[in-house]
Parts: structure tokens; C-alpha cells; sequence
């Protein structure tokens, strides 16, 4: 049985600032050390559940914040940004996905740094007309490839989102979000306690959670955080602009609509330049 982790850092625990999430600030080390070890407590409720190939996938950013080192000898690690299926790297022949420190999709009120793919350029995102977050994408992404996200952990407005979108999701809330940086964390001790067992139950119930099959086409459509991002993406024929800062992809399933867009988004925003 293989399992997939996919690990993002502003969900996790402890995390209320965005010095705390980008690399060279005074705070990062330390807590990219606490996103090694909630994956490792991850690691270890998929091994509990009897997976014997576990692969983690650095999720945040540049996509190399987790220490190698201090992974669970137990699973690989991938990393590194340039990914066509971004935080759903590996999901192929996976019989599960676990999301490990998400967030909220942007715009949620009392979210901790709460985005959608890029806080720089996108405001707003949706899928087939209907408002996503990441954990939403990466849902279709994964159910493409036959996979549920069978547990995601965050703060608690991310587990609501969950809940409302994604059935049969089990959630583990390690914060509360009281604003997008304030969070009241639980004990260390019971937040990777509570990974590791909910991991563990959701592993092994994972027959009973449905991936998420979309029929194609597939439309993703993307409001920009500024105009000139959305006219710089439209230089790809295949973007077609919907309103001066909303652009929008279709292709005939998910994975390939994903490419298009990422694609898109990575153009525009070399505006900022």
C-alpha cells in the first residue's frame, strides 16, 4: 500500500506569522524543523496502517523546507518546485493522500495566512465554477489518479472547508486561527499525537472515502491580484480573459487543465518583475 503526505507549513502548529514560513528569516529554521516532525508523525500513522511505501512531498513555497535528515528513515522525500502535479507530486499509484499543514483557501475571514496557490497573485480561485482552495485542487488532482486525501490537518477554518467540500475527510485541527496572524496552537505533545492516530484510522478507512472524479471538460478560472498579471498570462493562446484581472483554462480532464493553468499563473506573474 502506498501512501502520499503532502506537507505545506502554514497550517502547521505554532505558525501565526509569515516570517515563520519563508526561508531566511530568523524564525524559518525553527519552523521547518516543527514541518519535519509533523510529517514524521504522519509517516508513523501510515506505517501503523500498514503502508509499506511512503512518500513525502515538501509542499510549501520552494518546496524544500523539510530536513532530510530528521525525515522518518521510512519514507522518501520529494522536493523542489519544478513538479507538474506541484503538491500532488508522487500521487500516482497512491491508495491515499494525506495534507499535512494546510490552510484555508484566500479570503477566508479569521484564517491563519490564508491563500490560494500564490498570495502575490491570486485573489480568487475556482474549479468548474465552483470557489477552491488548494486542498480542493489538489482533491481533484489526486481522485484523477484514482487517490482520496483520506485526512488533512490544519487550523480550524481550514477543517471547516474540509468538512463542507471534501466528505468522508478526516480532519485534525492543530490551531485556532483568531486572525491571519494570530492562532491559539494546541499542546505540542497532543498535535502530533492526534496526526498520528487520526492518520493511522484514516489509512486504514480509506475504502470508505470516494476519490474525487471529475467528468471533463475541466475549467479553472483564476482572479489575479492585479490586471497586468492576467494580461502578461494571457500570452498563452490557450488562456482566455474573462474580465481585466480573471483569466480562464478548460482542457479535457483535471491534470492537464492544472498544467495549463499553472502555467498561466507562473507567466503572469513574471509582471512583477
Amino acid at each position: 500500500m502506498k501512501v502520499l503526505i503532502s506537507v505545506d507549513m502554514e497550517g502547521i502548529a505554532g505558525v501565526s506569522g509569515r516570517d515563520e514560513v519563508a526561508r531566511g528569516t530568523s524564525e524559518y529554521e525553527r519552523f521547518r524543523r516543527l514541518m519535519t516532525e509533523e510529517a514524521n508523525a504522519a509517516v508513523a500513522g501510515a506505517a501503523l496502517a500498514g503502508a509499506d511505501e511512503i512518500c513525502v512531498n515538501d509542499s510549501h513555497g520552494g518546496m524544500r523546507n523539510l530536513l532530510y535528515e530528521h525525515l522518518d528513515a521510512r519514507a522518501e522525500l520529494i522536493s523542489g518546485f519544478n513538479k507538474p502535479l506541484c503538491m500532488m507530486e508522487g500521487v500516482e499509484g497512491a491508495d491515499a493522500v494525506v495534507c499535512i499543514g494546510y490552510h484555508a483557501w484566500a479570503g477566508t475571514a479569521r484564517a491563519a495566512l490564508d491563500h490560494t496557490i500564490s498570495g502575490a497573485q491570486v485573489h480568487n480561485w475556482w474549479l468548474n465554477g465552483t470557489r477552491v482552495g488548494e486542498i480542493q485542487i489538489n482533491a481533484a488532482l489526486a481522485g484523477h489518479f484514482g487517490a482520496p486525501i483520506v485526512l488533512a490537518s490544519g487550523d480550524d477554518k481550514l477543517a471547516q472547508q474540509v468538512q463542507a467540500t471534501l466528505p468522508g475527510t478526516a480532519t485534525v485541527v492543530v490551531k485556532h486561527a483568531l486572525d491571519q496572524l494570530t492562532v491559539r496552537s494546541r499542546p505540542l505533545t497532543a498535535v502530533r499525537r492526534d496526526i498520528q492516530e487520526s492518520v493511522q484510522a484514516a489509512v486504514q478507512n480509506r475504502k470508505a472515502v470516494q476519490p474525487v472524479r471529475l467528468e471533463g471538460p475541466v475549467t479553472f478560472q483564476i482572479e489575479m491580484v492585479r490586471a497586468n498579471h492576467a494580461e502578461v498570462a494571457c500570452w498563452f493562446p490557450t488562456v482566455q480573459r474573462i474580465d481585466p484581472r480573471t483569466i480562464a483554462v478548460t482542457a479535457d480532464d483535471v491534470a492537464t487543465a492544472w498544467r495549463m493553468a499553472m502555467g498561466a499563473l507562473l507567466l503572469g506573474s513574471t509582471a512583477d518583475r
